[in-house]
């Protein structure tokens, strides 16, 4: 299987993010910033997992019809092997 660099798609900076003022809890932007950039990290992870699911899926979809069709091949030949030709 190939490997894949997941990618986040608009980088974030401390700049783009409001201070959280949270007496409980302060955070300062740049934490706020790594939460949410690890957060898009995350999603895309789980997407790409589901993605790499449909992908085995299909392959092993593909590979089952392949494989009937190639039985089904087998019988008709022998089918026509077992049959007698009456055109004698």
């Amino acid at each position: 299987m190939t490997s894949q660099i997941l990618t986040v798609d608009s980088p974030v900076h401390a700049s783009d993010v409001q201070p959280h003022h949270d007496q409980a809890h302060p955070q300062s932007a740049e934490a706020v910033a790594v939460d949410r950039q690890r957060s898009r990290l995350i999603e895309a992870m789980k997407s790409q997992y589901q993605l790499d699911q449909q992908v085995k899926f299909l392959h092993l979809q593909a590979e089952a019809d392949s494989l009937l069709r190639q039985l089904q091949s087998l019988k008709q030949q022998r089918l026509a092997l077992e049959t007698p030709i009456s055109s004698q």
